[in-house]
């Protein structure tokens, strides 16, 4: 518990020192106001197209700010000796891959509240759409934070683990369009070899990866809730992609030496 609590305090001061709300704050009234001027511009629809938008780009303001300060953050303990420091405490490493787990879980959540609130006050889309839409950003936010400490614990560089992360997330959110070609059943190729290898490849692709294109969906903010899958379905995709991040990444630790 005293780990726990420590590691919290040191995620949040050094979130505070970096700027990182005031950063995804400032990302998410920009998006705001982009959304509207894109809406104003829009020959029909106006509400639907500036509320689609904003849900979508603050989605992406999320994910690429805790990236970035996830990967970064973990590459600066590395460079600092901090985490060799921190096992030389009596604490196992599955114990710490869960504090750092947990503090950047509680950071995520307080950074991703703004965003309902700030559709709800721009657009007045005080709906239940609007509240499943909150959830599933913060089950993604969830996912995201256990994608980005297994890559920054688990590759040497930030650059690479901010790279990779971002290129694991946008695989996620192309998930529809991988399901889309492995149910067709087209040729996509003139080898007949080839093209089966290769939509056996996109159907291994498309099992294997989390769904998030399901998450955070624009049609909830503008039609209310419903279709495709329910926020408890989420949920539960969510807990499994979490815990297999976290046990990849808790046998990772385990291996290396710091």
């Amino acid at each position: 518990m005293n780990a726990l609590a420590a590691t919290v305090r040191y995620v949040l001061l050094t979130a505070y020192r970096d700027r990182l709300a005031i950063a995804i704050l400032a990302a998410q009234l920009a998006v705001l106001a982009g959304s509207e001027l894109m809406a104003a511009a829009a020959l029909s629809e106006n509400l639907a197209v500036g509320l689609a938008t904003a849900g979508a780009m603050m989605r992406a303001v999320m994910a690429l700010g805790l990236i970035t300060f996830i990967s970064f953050h973990v590459r600066r303990m590395e460079e600092t000796r901090e985490i060799e420091v921190i096992l030389t405490r009596p604490i196992s490493r599955p114990v710490f891959v869960l504090a750092n787990f947990g503090a950047y879980s509680g950071l995520a959540l307080l950074l991703a509240m703004p965003a309902g609130l700030l559709l709800g006050v721009g657009y007045g889309a005080w709906t239940s759409g609007l509240v499943e839409w909150q959830a599933s950003l913060m089950l993604e936010c969830l996912v995201l934070v256990a994608l980005s400490l297994f890559c920054a614990l688990s590759l040497g560089s930030a650059t690479v683990s901010v790279m990779a992360a971002t290129g694991f997330y946008v695989m996620c959110r192309l998930g529809a369009y991988f399901r889309a070609i492995s149910e067709q059943h087209t040729g996509m190729l003139d080898n007949p070899v080839v093209d089966t290898t290769a939509r056996l490849a996109i159907e291994v692709v498309s099992a294997v990866l989390p769904r998030l294109d399901l998450f955070g969906q624009g049609n909830w903010l503008v039609y209310g809730p419903g279709g495709a899958w329910g926020i408890w379905t989420l949920t539960g995709q969510a807990a499994i992609s979490v815990a297999v991040l976290l046990l990849a990444t808790i046998r990772d630790v385990g291996a290396r030496r710091f």
